[in-house]
């Protein structure tokens, strides 16, 4: 097994200090990211495309707790331990598919038993296969809009946001682009541009006149497609 890849995400700088001591004596385990809140981790994730193995994740946080980064996320954050002084948690953490709770003050011996689960954890998913993502979620106004991933058609890149646009709407999802790409079932889903992600299903037809190419979509939108991604798209075509 590779290296695994660990955030260490907590207001109180002590406590950090105290994980990395934990983890001290896993050699398997790189902390490759520390974080005093759980807004930062969510642009880290969201915005710039970093991708943990596991976060060892405080609750309570100001602005955004530690519960509520795991259940925003629908299922798109890496394994998580949570790391608590409070039992009153444990119950909500477990409903998001936490892989352990911990309570403070941690014992090495506990610790050791959360990182034995995090190891399990990622040979059973590697096992399995990739998990791509089954729907995407927008902030609008004061509710959370669920998007299957089934409706979409294309996803825009709009600087650290991308634009989904399903049903005909338009979505604003706080991911870059380049993050949505890793995620995204490769055989649904094509990268046709910088700036454009396409699900194979909308394209009706492909146009080409030269060196230029672009997509037409089931619902009429035309879309560039980059030279330099000109054959990925052929190869994805051909395939199908």
């Amino acid at each position: 097994m590779s290296a695994i890849r660990a955030f260490i995400v907590d207001e109180e700088p002590l406590s950090r200090r105290a994980v990395r001591q934990l983890l001290a004596r896993h050699d398997d385990v790189v902390v490759t990211g520390e974080f005093g809140d759980a807004v930062a981790v969510h642009d880290a994730l969201r915005i710039h495309g970093e991708r943990p193995d596991v976060l060892f994740l405080d609750v309570r946080m100001p602005v955004l707790s530690g519960l509520e980064l795991a259940q925003e996320s629908e299922g798109a954050l890496p394994l998580v331990v949570f790391i608590t002084a409070f039992d009153e948690f444990a119950l909500p953490a477990f409903e998001v598919d936490a892989v352990d709770f911990l309570r403070k003050p941690i014992t090495q011996q506990r610790f050791d038993a959360a990182v034995d689960r995090v190891r399990e954890r990622i040979r059973l998913l590697a096992a399995s296969g990739p998990s791509y993502l089954a729907r995407l979620v927008a902030h609008v106004r004061q509710q959370d809009v669920v998007i299957p991933i089934d409706d979409v058609d294309y996803i825009e890149a709009d600087d650290v946001y991308a634009g989904v646009h399903a049903r005909g709407r338009r979505h604003l999802v706080r991911t870059s682009l380049d993050a949505l790409e890793e995620r995204l079932d490769p055989s649904r889903f094509i990268r046709v541009h910088r700036s454009y992600i396409v699900a194979a299903s909308s394209v009706t037809a492909i146009r080409r006149a030269g060196t230029r190419c672009e997509l037409v979509l089931r619902n009429g939108v035309v879309l560039p497609v980059s030279r330099r991604r000109q054959a990925r798209l052929s190869a994805a075509f051909s395939r199908a």
